[in-house]
């Protein structure tokens, strides 16, 4: 119930890449950070490089690759 309030659909949850795909206004721009279909500022904690570093830890462990 309070997902409905919170969540998106299916339409709403495509509608971001499917605009990247198809939209010229778009075309070429590669490395940017995108929501709800405008480009936007990542958070502090998406540009933190050591936590980004341990994360890619976490995922190689639990993937057991390396």
């Amino acid at each position: 119930m309070v997902g409905k309030y919170f969540l998106k659909n299916v339409q709403q949850g495509a509608a971001t890449q499917c605009y990247l795909a198809l939209h010229p206004q778009v075309k070429g721009i590669s490395g940017e950070y995108f929501t709800d279909s405008n480009k936007a500022s990542p958070t502090s904690l998406a540009k933190d490089t050591k936590l980004a570093q341990k994360l890619w830890e976490l995922s190689v462990s639990l993937s057991n690759t390396k």
